[in-house]
């Protein structure tokens, strides 16, 4: 069976409290992530990678069994459904009701038992759930700090991005290491940190405006950047994201983030002005160093992402 994420959600909602269905199945309505109540996850979350990232972690020749991989597909899906509330409630951009803390919870329920499903019981990596939710929350006070403060350095604001989202890429790497494929594990991070990096530059990039509104300052101006010149950063690292895909393996997720790369540039070379360009440069080289650092070493550290960076 296709575990798509809505179907994902479909099971988790019928396992629910009765009086938790129906809230359940407005919430990303409800949360201000859909335009009608109808919207299911896929609408909202149309990238693949964001719904789908343990796909990305598969080389062709390493393919696993139809079942193992939709189990750890359930396991990525139930992340980003208690991920994604808590972020919002956490941001304000959602009242923190009781209904919505019981959502929660039984959410968080579902991540841990299907990651745990996923692993057969004997995984090791099941209380990585408690430390990227003890990382989210890291994230979260840095950057409410540095909007209070009105001010965030790069290397500050790519490493509470990476405290943020590092849940997301829990999945994929417990994937690999199940099949025994742990040493590839730095080659994926790295690409998934970019790419995660880059897309928040684009989304922060997008909700300035709002956040303008909601906190009284954007994260670019925090940043001291224009949201032009974070949007030519978020197109530059989702080009090293696909370079460092390809050097690590990922055949699959290198051609996808080329893809989304050359939309991104696309939308760069008509919009956005060469000083701004040039100012993402300065931001993408920053932020690429913090997620190269983070991600850890590969057993070849020769071949970087930063040229594809510095020459575009």
């Amino acid at each position: 069976m296709n575990a798509t994420i809505d179907s994902t959600y479909q099971g988790v909602v019928a396992q629910l409290p009765l009086e938790l269905r129906d809230p359940a199945r407005g919430l990303l309505f409800e949360l201000g992530l859909a335009h009608t109540p109808d919207m299911g996850w896929a609408d909202v979350f149309q990238l693949p990678p964001s719904r789908d990232l343990p796909l990305f972690a598969l080389s062709s020749e390493h393919a696993p069994s139809e079942p193992a991989l939709e189990a750890f597909r359930r396991a990525h899906h139930g992340a980003c459904f208690y991920n994604v509330l808590v972020d919002r409630l956490a941001d304000h951009q959602a009242a923190a009701t009781p209904e919505r803390e019981h959502l929660a919870a039984h959410f968080l329920a579902y991540w841990r038992r299907s990651l745990a499903e996923a692993e057969g019981g004997t995984g090791p990596r099941v209380e990585s759930i408690e430390r990227s939710i003890r990382a989210w929350r890291l994230g979260v006070g840095l950057e409410q700090a540095a909007l209070a403060r009105r001010t965030l350095r790069l290397a500050r604001y790519g490493r509470s991005i990476l405290l943020k989202l590092g849940w997301a890429g829990l999945a994929s790497e417990c994937l690999l290491h199940q099949r025994g494929e742990s040493h590839r594990s730095p080659h994926f991070r790295r690409a998934f940190f970019l790419l995660a990096v880059g897309m928040q530059c684009v989304d922060d990039a997008a909700d300035s405006a709002e956040d303008e509104a909601v906190h009284g300052v954007s994260l670019p101006t925090a940043l001291g950047f224009p949201p032009p010149a974070l949007f030519s950063a978020g197109a530059l690292l989702t080009r090293a994201a696909g370079a460092a895909a390809a050097h690590g393996g990922f055949g699959h997720f290198a051609h996808w983030l080329s893809h989304r790369a050359r939309e991104l540039e696309g939308i760069r070379a008509r919009r956005i002005r060469p000083e701004d360009n040039l100012a993402g440069m300065v931001i993408a080289s920053s932020l690429e160093a913090v997620c190269l650092s983070v991600a850890g070493p590969t057993h070849d550290n020769t071949v970087g992402t930063s040229s594809s960076v510095s020459s575009m």
